[in-house]
């Protein structure tokens, strides 16, 4: 298990496969991440993405610290504040929020590797894999 994860990072890390827009793929196709693997793949590393939310949509870039801080780059303005991980998922909260928002973190490799940030519905008792929101496509090393 170690070492196909090691092999995905590598894979992840060359891959720059630039799209325009977030692939059509389904949730059922990906593979979730967990704690760990999150933030191994998230600190140290500047991601490029797409980000379609319904009120922005457009080209995304992120950086999160190992101290917990973290920058995205969005819509020409870059939003700052406290990441973690919890009950595998990634928790972002910025100055201005209350509390933490979480969503959940997969991996696909249709079309090469790609992250994809994918909401959380709710249904009562657990959560389930929504809409995919945010699409990482290219990773450097910082």
């Amino acid at each position: 298990m170690k070492k196909q994860f090691s092999i995905f990072l590598l894979i992840f890390f060359i891959s720059a496969n630039i799209n325009a827009e977030i692939s059509g793929v389904s949730v059922r196709d990906l593979t979730q991440l967990y704690n760990h693997q999150i933030t191994k793949i998230l600190v140290g590393n500047k991601l490029f993405g797409y980000y379609d939310d319904g009120a922005y949509r457009g080209p995304v870039e992120e950086i999160h610290y190992k101290n917990g801080d973290y920058e995205i780059i969005a819509d020409g303005s870059t939003y700052r504040g406290k990441w973690k991980t919890l009950n595998n998922e990634i928790c972002y909260k910025q100055s201005n929020w209350e509390q933490f928002k979480c969503v959940l973190v997969y991996v696909g490799f249709n079309d090469g590797m790609k992250l994809y940030f994918v909401e959380k519905i709710d249904r009562k008792i657990v959560y389930t894999a929504g809409k995919i929101y945010e699409e990482i496509y290219k990773s450097i090393k910082l």
